[in-house]
């Protein structure tokens, strides 16, 4: 939702960004949460079908399995251009979204702390 110049600019900023934010001391943990594409469709024909989940089905989302493809291709080359030592991307296995949601707590539970 940016202009390709918006988005070479935030990709040129980013890494200085979280490089700043990681000097000062502040705890900076990244996730994503990966699905299949299989399990995505299942997700969207579940929210269509319930009444009480339509809410949850954007626009966005309406178009995500048909660019599905494009999406990857632009995840690749954030992950190649922002993982970095001091602020790396921890990728999580979501199709289970319980197993996924543990996965990223006992994540934080032993980088941080307490």
């Amino acid at each position: 939702f940016c202009t390709p110049q918006e988005y070479e600019r935030f990709m040129g900023q980013v890494n200085a960004f979280e490089k700043m934010i990681t000097e000062s001391g502040t705890f900076l943990i990244k996730f994503y949460f990966s699905i299949t594409k299989e399990e995505q469709a299942r997700r969207f024909d579940d929210i269509r079908s319930k009444a009480h989940k339509r809410w949850k089905m954007s626009k966005v989302d309406e178009r995500a399995q048909e660019l599905w493809n494009d999406y990857s291709k632009y995840k690749k080359w954030m992950f190649e251009r922002t993982n970095t030592e001091y602020a790396p991307w921890n990728i999580i296995d979501a199709n289970r979204k319980t197993t996924a949601r543990l996965g990223a707590l006992n994540h934080i539970l032993n980088s941080v702390p307490y």
